[in-house]
């Protein structure tokens, strides 16, 4: 009999809604502070700051450019991008792989950032759409050296409709021969709507 019960609760548990955005998580770690839409991560001497960009966001970051052109207007629908600055306050340089930066949901379901080939898949019939994107998005090995910093985008595939959180996990991040592995929480919440 509970079982049935059960059964008919979830005929009517409500569907995800159509537009969600993501916020950090509250911060568990005592190295990572969140400002705003932003996570900042500060193991060390190194600064790694994290935001998830809605479309119009991605819109500014590409207007600021050289380029001045968004690549991704027409696949909005199609990525899951944010920002990432990481400031190295070391002595030596710092290394980045973001081929290697992978994003999980609460299911742990992931996906690697994209790379080149996915750049290229996606925008190749337009040559500079496809050279704005490889100027703006992390895609290639990262070196900043000492006390400079960079700034760029990481773009991930969407994630499924159900999940609840992200965990953007960084495993390939070094000072010399120090490894700064980070993970960067986020919730998925309904979009709300304009006042």
């Amino acid at each position: 009999m509970g079982g049935a019960i059960l059964a008919g609760c979830a005929m009517f548990a409500s569907a995800p809604p159509e537009k969600v955005r993501l916020r950090p998580a509250p911060s568990r770690l005592p190295t990572h502070t969140v400002s705003g839409r932003t996570v900042i991560a500060t193991p060390g001497p190194i600064s790694v700051a994290v935001r998830p960009l809605d479309p119009d966001e991605v819109d500014r970051y590409f207007r600021r450019r050289p380029t001045r052109v968004n690549p991704f207007q027409e696949f909005e629908e199609g990525i899951t991008p944010f920002s990432v600055r990481i400031e190295n306050r070391s002595e030596h340089q710092l290394t980045f792989d973001p081929g290697l930066a992978i994003l999980r949901d609460n299911e742990n379901r992931g996906s690697p950032a994209m790379d080149v080939a996915e750049l290229f898949e996606i925008l190749s019939e337009n040559p500079s759409l496809l050279q704005a994107a490889q100027r703006g998005v992390f895609t290639g090995y990262v070196v900043v050296p000492s006390n400079r910093n960079r700034e760029g985008l990481l773009v991930f595939r969407p994630y499924a409709k159900d999940a609840k959180a992200l965990f953007l996990q960084f495993t390939s991040l070094y000072t010399g021969p120090i490894a700064y592995p980070l993970i960067f929480e986020f919730e998925v919440v309904p979009e709300q709507p304009a006042k």
